[in-house]
């Protein structure tokens, strides 16, 4: 920071303070920022390793799918093999090693697709298990729930949302991720949805299962929207792409690794002059061993790491001050700043400052709000280029 803008900050911070008093007495009801992990978060080695690290030892995630689904398994698999990263981004199913996943860890519902009716507890089968499981004391570890989907068409997402809700409201101290479906030719705003029965096709049910996390600040893994796009960022869902990446002027998968042999991305995606890799495994409706088109896991696998960083306490755009993400640091988050100002419980265990940490004012994840913060925050106040997006 320069000696002017730090001249300039602490000319401020008195008159600051005033205001951020005037919004502790506001009380505002506090609310987390949505989490959307996308297309623009398959760039793993912008991860701190310290947040890899973090994941590793404070994340236990159970995970249900079918075969989609195993499209994030396969992916993580292909990093986790990778021989240049070594044991960065190792997982295991019991905890015993690296990154704790379940897979499969919730027994008696396959996947959202199959449990999409109403039980006789007033909820989706998928809501019923997940329950019994987080009821169960032996799983009071499990701090990250994820289910997915097979196809997400003609099922009610408005119902899925709602279910989801459900469980956000009774495990406050679990984080559930939300999750669109795959691509399957359909493109965009084809059909007439909702239908009747509230059933929608699969852009529909995207668009809504997305607008709802942005709206009730949840997180989601947008499966869809990591498929989409190739990683110079070209947009194919809209030219009838299916789930293993052709569309209709050919597979992207296969053009962009072919367009760019030798680069990371697609050594980790072929295997192509790697000593001891033999590429991607099976990507489950996306393509064989080492095939072009498993592209696809190994960008949902990317987007996996970036997203336990994130529940980890990474915070990724650039600015500290950028409290509501809005690309700028200005009198909102001043505002924001002051909403726990002064508490020394912040972070799970309290005081820990250890994810989930409950304070945006805790910026050193020290477990507490207090002078420290304040100075990290002025570090870059009054930029208007934060790079963030929702993310």
């Amino acid at each position: 920071m320069s000696n002017k803008k730090n001249s300039v900050f602490k000319n401020l911070i008195v008159l600051l303070m005033i205001f951020t008093m005037l919004a502790w007495m506001r009380s505002p009801v506090k609310a987390a920022e949505p989490l959307i992990i996308d297309h623009t978060c398959t760039d793993q080695s912008q991860i701190p390793e310290e947040w890899i690290e973090s994941a590793k030892n404070n994340l236990h995630i159970v995970y249900q799918h079918t075969s989609h689904g195993s499209q994030l398994i396969t992916g993580m698999n292909a990093l986790e093999n990778f021989p240049e990263f070594g044991s960065k981004y190792e997982w295991s199913d019991n905890g015993a090693s690296g990154l704790d996943l379940d897979d499969y860890g919730i027994p008696g519902c396959d996947d959202l697709s199959q449990g999409d009716w109403i039980d006789g507890n007033g909820v989706t089968p998928w809501v019923t298990v997940t329950k019994n499981l987080l009821d169960n004391p032996a799983n009071s570890h499990v701090n990250v729930v994820i289910l997915s989907w097979c196809s997400i068409n003609m099922h009610n997402a408005q119902c899925y949302v709602d279910n989801m809700e459900t469980l956000v409201s009774e495990y406050p101290d679990v984080t559930f991720v939300f999750m669109t479906g795959h691509a399957q030719g359909q493109g965009e705003n084809l059909y007439d949805d909702p239908q009747p029965d509230g059933k929608g096709h699969v852009y529909y049910n995207n668009q809504l299962i997305r607008q709802h996390c942005i709206d009730n600040k949840r997180v989601l893994f947008d499966f869809a929207d990591i498929e989409a796009y190739d990683p110079d960022g070209n947009y194919y869902w809209n030219l009838t792409m299916l789930d293993n990446l052709d569309y209709s002027g050919g597979n992207w998968g296969t053009e962009w690794c072919d367009d760019n042999i030798g680069s990371e991305f697609e050594q980790l995606t072929t295997g192509n002059g790697v000593s001891g890799y033999s590429g991607c495994g099976s990507c489950a409706h996306s393509g064989s061993l080492g095939a072009a088109n498993t592209i696809n896991c190994v960008l949902k696998g990317r987007a996996c790491w970036w997203l336990w960083a994130k529940l980890a306490g990474w915070n990724s755009n650039g600015c500290l001050c950028d409290l509501n993400h809005d690309s700028k640091c200005d009198m909102e988050d001043w505002l924001l700043l002051g909403e726990d100002w002064g508490r020394t419980n912040c972070g799970t265990p309290p005081g820990s400052g250890n994810p989930p940490n409950d304070c945006k004012c805790d910026m050193n994840n020290d477990g507490r709000c207090d002078m420290q913060d304040w100075l990290l925050f002025g570090d870059d106040w009054g930029r208007t280029d934060c790079p963030c997006s929702l993310n």
